[in-house]
């Protein structure tokens, strides 16, 4: 029989640990999902996606190759969380991780709870990082029905770039699980004008300011807009009508100051620097330099930046082990984004009515990482998110006009309530 060191019995126990916390969460997720939407089927889906990217985490860690495939940036946030989990909690550098730099304060935590390896902590953001789709196919249940919401699960779950970025030690799982969030409560309110679930909209903004502020406060930008836009629609219902638009106001009041400073001549000369390091450096991957050194240069450079997150790397560009692996991410985003070029055109004039919250989700985090992707290689890592809202709107669009856009298939109605108009962006 093999012997096994006490810490490979830790690690397997600990392993085991996370393994069950995460599947207890994401079943505890589903039932809270159904409790409202019976006939909301994921669950399949759901399994697959964590028990595919549980097994993938464990295979590139296995590989020779899996530092090139991961980059240095996992190393470096390996060490400060080991360092945070060792001090005293809670203290200044746990309260400065839980509020700057969330995803440090989670694997503290984690360390600190189990002492966990790298491979462990995988198994908790592929966690976080299903939660965050399952949220993304309940948002399509509630703008398209239960048939767009199963097809955006398997597609989701299947998509090679978000396998392989969902058990990064990362960002990239938090932002997931922001995005979720924003769109699946921006959903719920698009179809019932309900202030219910706008707490959910809240944390998912609160999560992306702790994890990526650049991209958190244009997510802010985007549940305010589908806020204030959901408050124009159902101004005959005065009351809830006030309601919403005056959280947009009180919302507007507290962020306008800090989204100022981010514009600032000192701010975007930072931004600016960075772009010119970026463009000036020797890697393969580099962009070409834009100036980003005023609001009128942002305003006037930003579309070609728009097109470098959407398109790059190129397929051809297949400079190591890395870029390789990843052409079959970028195969899917380009087959993705020509099926929505065609879905879009089919629905024009009615894309907004149709799936609002995913398009402001969408264009507004496509906003932030455009400004902010140095390299061809940050913006395929940050594509993953502007794809996975992609097929959220591919899938709602062409579900409604092959079932003649008529009231989602599945979908509930709120009982004891006046009915909602149905959205109209022409009456807005």
């Amino acid at each position: 029989m093999p012997s096994f060191t006490d810490q490979q019995i830790h690690d397997f126990l600990a392993g085991a640990v996370t393994l069950g916390v995460v599947v207890w969460g994401l079943y505890l997720l589903f039932r809270w999902l159904r409790r409202s939407r019976q006939d909301l089927a994921i669950g399949t889906p759901i399994a697959i996606a964590l028990g595919i990217r549980v097994l993938t985490a464990f295979g590139v860690s296995s590989s020779s190759v899996a530092s090139t495939l991961r980059g240095g940036d996992e190393a470096g946030f390996f060490l400060v969380s080991q360092h945070i989990s060792g001090t005293a909690f809670p203290g200044s550098q746990w309260t400065d991780a839980l509020t700057g730099k969330l995803y440090e304060f989670v694997f503290a935590s984690q360390i600190g709870l189990l002492d966990s390896t790298q491979t462990v902590l995988r198994i908790s953001q592929a966690g976080i990082a299903v939660v965050g789709l399952a949220l993304l196919a309940a948002a399509v249940y509630e703008l398209a029905g239960r048939r767009a919401a199963v097809i955006v699960a398997w597609i989701l779950a299947l998509d090679p770039a978000n396998i392989f970025f969902s058990t990064l030690l990362h960002k990239e799982p938090n932002m997931l699980l922001a995005g979720g969030l924003v769109a699946f409560a921006g959903a719920h309110m698009w179809k019932r004008a309900e202030l219910r679930y706008l707490w959910l909209i809240t944390l998912g903004c609160l999560i992306a300011v702790a994890t990526r502020p650049y991209a958190g406060w244009f997510l802010i930008a985007a549940g305010a807009a589908i806020t204030l836009h959901v408050g124009i629609r159902t101004r005959t219902q005065e009351g809830r009508s006030l309601a919403l638009i005056g959280v947009v106001v009180l919302l507007a009041a507290i962020t306008a100051p800090t989204i100022l400073k981010a514009s600032t001549h000192e701010s975007l000369a930072s931004l600016q620097q960075s772009q010119s390091a970026n463009a000036s450096s020797s890697a393969n991957l580099k962009l070409e330099q834009v100036d980003f050194s005023t609001r009128g240069a942002i305003i006037v450079n930003l579309p070609q930046r728009i097109s470098d997150v959407l398109t790059r790397p190129y397929p051809w560009q297949l400079g190591n082990v890395s870029q390789q692996f990843g052409l079959l991410g970028t195969i899917f985003a380009f087959t993705v984004f020509w099926m929505l070029a065609r879905e879009l055109w089919r629905a024009r004039g009615n894309i907004m009515d149709r799936a609002g919250p995913l398009v402001y989700v969408g264009f507004f985090l496509l906003i932030a990482y455009s400004l902010s992707a140095g390299n061809a290689g940050t913006a395929f890592r940050y594509r993953m998110h502007i794809v996975a809202l992609a097929v959220c709107l591919l899938v709602v669009l062409r579900v409604l006009r092959t079932d003649g856009a008529g009231a989602p298939e599945g979908a509930q109605t709120p009982r004891a309530e006046a009915p909602v108009r149905a959205p109209s962006l022409a009456g807005a």
